[in-house]
């Protein structure tokens, strides 16, 4: 199979996205999606990692993108990089960290496009800042790929990631114990207590659990397979 083809480009002073080119989304019919956080939900959290040697894949990220991917989802990526703007790492590393990350994840479980920004958090509730949990790096999304918002879920393991797509709309939500998962959990109960009685929120060890969750008698996922 030939390997996918990826446009990386820097929209603004913070605000970075890569789109897979032969990305053939039809704007005019909407697609459900999964959105992920990176650092802990897809890749293990090095703080600040900069180095591709450090790029782990964690456990079960490859068999639920296989699945999304031939169910016709899209996979999208949401990642806060605050470390740009405070000088410890660069755009460069970031892209360089991103290539290792596709190329490892490989053409048969593939991403569609991941949204990143450098924030710095004393910007974080400036009007136009991506930095979750604002909900614009969605949005972005949305803008891109038409995307439904209602049949679509986020994975996440801070508090941050799942505000954000609260923020934007959505209503499905998992939390994962992978990267700060242990430290935010509690965190997380606490706010979304309601989406957690309603099936909304759903609470993984790691994505290996998506298999074994039987999301086909949940009322809310049900729908992705």
């Amino acid at each position: 199979m030939k390997s996918r083809n990826y446009q990386y480009k820097r929209l603004s002073l913070h605000n970075h996205r890569i789109k897979c080119v032969e990305n053939t989304s039809n704007k005019k019919k909407q697609k459900s999606a999964i959105f992920f956080d990176r650092d802990g939900v897809l890749i293990e959290d090095v703080h600040y990692i900069s180095n591709p040697l450090d790029v782990k894949i964690l456990s079960g990220v490859k068999d639920l993108l296989k699945i999304s991917n031939k169910a016709g989802w899209l996979n999208i990526v949401l990642t806060n990089q605050s470390g740009i703007s405070k000088g410890i790492l660069d755009w460069d590393d970031y892209e360089k960290i991103t290539h290792q990350m596709l190329n490892l994840l490989g053409d048969e479980c593939y991403i569609d496009a991941i949204y990143a920004n450098s924030t710095p958090p004393s910007e974080i509730f400036l009007k136009n800042s991506w930095r979750k949990p604002s909900p614009n790096m969605i949005f972005e999304a949305v803008k891109d790929f038409n995307i439904n918002l209602n049949n679509s879920f986020l994975i996440g393991d801070r508090l941050t990631d799942l505000l954000s797509a609260k923020n934007a709309g959505l209503k499905n939500f998992i939390h994962v114990l992978t990267g700060h998962g242990e430290e935010e959990r509690d965190n997380i109960l606490n706010n979304f207590m309601e989406s957690y009685e309603k099936n909304e929120l759903i609470f993984m060890k790691n994505l290996s659990d998506f298999k074994s969750l039987n999301c086909k008698n949940n009322k809310n996922l049900k729908f992705f397979f």
